[in-house]
């Protein structure tokens, strides 16, 4: 490869890289769409549960801990500003027949702090002004800082998610089927999220699977993918989450053809030239039982992967609700 060549592959390796980690200056950038977003604020009326559930601190060792318990940080908000500590047994002691639960999962390169901060974010985004029910929040923070070289950065994370999906699968399974769940996950998030999922109905990921008495046979959870980095061809039959879709009654794929960095999605591997969900969508497959709803926000986020164009645009926002809060 002549030096030319060399730079020319760092060049992309990095955009994909900063971008995909969404870079906190362009998160807060302008869509082209007029971000109103509820200029009301209706926060007062609403009595939501909001908790965050943190893997931070675990690794990726979940894959030869998959017998034991699983020691996930847990927080309570008392204020957006404020938590307390709480534990797994409060965490599944507070749900309730008639409150859903709708977890939210954050993309690569984000910090601990900064996690948080994009989990209220997507929670005002859904819930500001919205007549749903009071429902369970949870933030789930995982193990996505920036780490030294580009190339290490982008793949180790892409490897880290089959772990933290075994980690998702399993406090999923300690939750049942005795309320409505609901998961938007947004890049990264989304790519650990259909892993999960697979796992959660048996399937086998990264070699390991989730413990008989925590799989589940199904489910008919609401669940919303933006701008997925995840192949576009792994929740057909023979693909890497091939079980996920069996989990969801209803999923909304909101994916942007004019996204500069799932463009160049196919870096992510050394071999082959995967496309990516979040970039093209998924073909038409009568044989997948769910229902699948999908759209092309390229008008309303832009010529970019920001995840704030996202949460602040009127129409991404209001689909999101129509099958996240349909409950």
């Amino acid at each position: 490869m002549s030096v030319a060549e060399r730079k020319n592959s760092w060049y992309l390796f990095g955009t994909l890289l900063v971008l995909l980690g969404q870079a906190s200056a362009q998160a807060e950038s302008a869509s082209p769409e007029q971000q109103s977003i509820c200029e009301i604020d209706c926060r007062e009326t609403r009595a939501d549960d909001v908790w965050l559930i943190s893997t931070r601190h675990l690794g990726c060792e979940c894959l030869h801990k998959q017998e034991q318990d699983v020691d996930l940080r847990i927080k309570r908000s008392i204020g957006e500003d404020e938590w307390i500590d709480s534990t797994l047994d409060d965490f599944l002691n507070s749900q309730t027949a008639d409150q859903p639960t709708l977890f939210y999962l954050h993309g690569n390169r984000v910090d601990a702090c900064d996690a948080i901060r994009r989990g209220w974010d997507a929670y005002h985004g859904l819930f500001d002004c919205s007549k749903a029910r009071p429902t369970r929040f949870v933030i789930w923070s995982w193990p996505s800082d920036k780490i030294k070289g580009q190339v290490r950065d982008v793949r180790a994370k892409a490897v880290h998610t089959s772990g933290e999906a075994h980690y998702f699968a399993w406090l999923l399974g300690h939750l049942g089927n005795n309320s409505p769940i609901s998961i938007v996950g947004y890049s990264y998030g989304a790519r650990v999220t259909s892993g999960a999922l697979h796992v959660l109905s048996g399937g086998e990921l990264a070699g390991c699977t989730l413990p008989p008495g925590l799989q589940r046979p199904g489910g008919s959870m609401q669940v919303a993918f933006m701008a997925a980095a995840l192949h576009n061809n792994w929740l057909y039959a023979n693909g890497c989450h091939e079980l996920a879709t069996s989990q969801i009654e209803h999923l909304l794929i909101q994916y942007n053809s004019k996204d500069p960095v799932l463009k160049r999605y196919h870096l992510i591997e050394k071999h082959g030239r995967p496309a990516a969900l979040g970039y093209t969508g998924m073909y038409d497959d009568v044989s997948l039982a769910t229902l699948i709803e999908q759209s092309d926000v390229r008008s309303s986020v832009g010529k970019s992967h920001a995840e704030a164009n996202y949460f602040r645009s009127d129409r991404v926002m209001e689909e999101a609700r129509q099958v996240l809060l349909d409950w």
